[in-house]
């Protein structure tokens, strides 16, 4: 009885530790580019060729747009990316679509929905 009562209890550990979001997925580290910026489904004026973004295995991003350059942290849990600017509060975007060559961010600026499109470099 008590050696089921013990194996309970590491069960139920593995299944707690294993509802932990955080996950580490390889297919986003790299360097990527902007292929194409829609906002509410249209093409913008955004110079998407400037966009890029560039993410590392030990949770450090880059971001770069129009001359702009941002470095902070980032973190994924579920389809959800968290980027942390150095000195800036923290931003949420969801990954729609990441594949070996291809990232999708589904953002939503200030209640206008904007689909941006990477490829990887």
């Amino acid at each position: 009885m008590k050696k089921a009562s013990i194996f309970t209890a590491v069960l139920f550990m593995q299944v707690i530790s294993s509802c932990n979001t955080k996950e580490s997925n390889p297919l986003l580290y790299g360097e990527w580019r902007g292929a194409e910026w829609l906002i509410e489904g249209s093409v913008s004026n955004r110079n998407v060729a400037e966009t890029y973004f560039s993410f590392d295995p030990n949770g450090n991003y880059s971001f770069g747009y129009g001359g702009t350059i941002e470095k902070g942290t980032y973190k994924v849990e579920n389809d959800m990316l968290f980027t942390k600017p150095e000195g800036q509060a923290e931003i949420m975007v969801k990954i729609s679509k990441l594949t070996n060559d291809s990232l999708v961010f589904d953002m939503n600026r200030g209640g206008t929905v904007e689909v941006l499109t990477l490829l990887k470099k």
